[in-house]
């Protein structure tokens, strides 16, 4: 570094490129260009850090700005994760409207902003407030969200992965034909919901085995959950699931309900525990199927007519 006369200015603090020798306040990437030489490869070249690519005089300048600190590199790196843990996020366009000085000091001492967030531990690419989303990257998403064993409904990626399924809904035109698309298969979703699911799996623990899951519900629970093994964990604490009604407390409620003699009669069950009729029609498709399941004869109940089994088989509706 050196001294010289600038417009008057006597003493003015400057540094000297190495390579034609033109002294400036920065030497900048641009200028280096000309050299058709990179600023690492010139750092490396003459020994320089990037403090001495900056005239002294400019740095001081430079500090006279608000919230102005002069970072070394860890000290640069401690800044940017204190940033990312306050605010949840390090997208230049933030930190260039609220940490000005912190994103320049980043590029300054890195070169650019993606190796600066990778000196501090950050992959640039999530760090993107905007991702130029292609196929092959929606699929490459969608694949890392299975590996991950996260749900797939498009509520999740919705609220989670807005860009992905934004990205996702553009190109292949809705969430489905993208999961299809990176080969995840294809499950019956009509009557299917989550808290269906659920149920259908607290059902098989409490009255089978659970190698009775079909084929179609455990494609279901990973679908609504990641996995199988998280949505029998859901079922085990979901209070609606928990507190719910099932066959096995259906048929328990009944059985209680006759030994003490209570109106199991349909008009005297609808009136006094409709909530217990609505589950039986819903689990074993009819009252007088219910009370059959239940070890009781229905027609000590049915005044008017005479009950028959029927062949129909329940609906199983949940």
């Amino acid at each position: 570094m050196g001294k010289r006369v600038i417009a008057g200015n006597e003493g003015f603090d400057f540094v000297r490129c190495r390579i034609c020798g033109d002294h400036r306040r920065v030497i900048s990437a641009r200028h280096l260009s000309k050299h058709e030489i990179d600023r690492e490869t010139y750092m490396a070249e003459y020994r320089l850090s990037p403090d001495q690519l900056i005239a002294k005089d400019f740095r001081l300048l430079r500090s006279s700005r608000r919230d102005y600190h002069p970072y070394g590199k860890s000290d640069w790196v401690t800044a940017i994760r204190t940033v990312y843990k306050k605010t949840g996020n390090v997208f230049a366009g933030n930190l260039q409207k609220k940490h000005k000085h912190i994103y320049l000091h980043g590029v300054w001492i890195y070169g650019d902003w993606d190796k600066a967030l990778r000196a501090a531990g950050f992959d640039p690419e999530s760090m993107r407030q905007r991702h130029f989303w292609t196929e092959d990257k929606i699929i490459g998403g969608i694949t890392r969200l299975r590996t991950r064993r996260q749900p797939l409904t498009a509520q999740f990626a919705m609220k989670t992965h807005h860009d992905l399924f934004s990205g996702a809904t553009r190109l292949f035109g809705t969430w489905s034909k993208a999961l299809r698309a990176a080969g995840v298969p294809e499950i019956q979703t009509e009557g299917a919901t989550r808290l269906g699911v659920l149920r259908a799996l607290r059902d098989i623990r409490e009255s089978r085995s659970k190698k009775e899951i079909s084929a179609a519900l455990k494609l279901q629970a990973e679908h609504y959950f990641g996995s199988l093994r998280k949505a029998i964990a859901e079922s085990k604490k979901d209070r609606r699931v928990v507190n719910g009604w099932s066959k096995p407390k259906i048929l328990a409620v009944l059985s209680r309900m006759h030994r003490r003699r209570e109106g199991l009669g349909y008009g005297d069950a609808r009136r006094n525990v409709p909530a217990l009729v609505s589950a039986a029609q819903a689990y074993f498709g009819s009252w007088g199927r219910a009370l059959h399941q239940a070890g009781i004869d229905p027609n000590l109940y049915f005044v008017r007519h005479k009950w028959r089994k029927s062949t129909k088989k329940s609906t199983g509706i949940r």
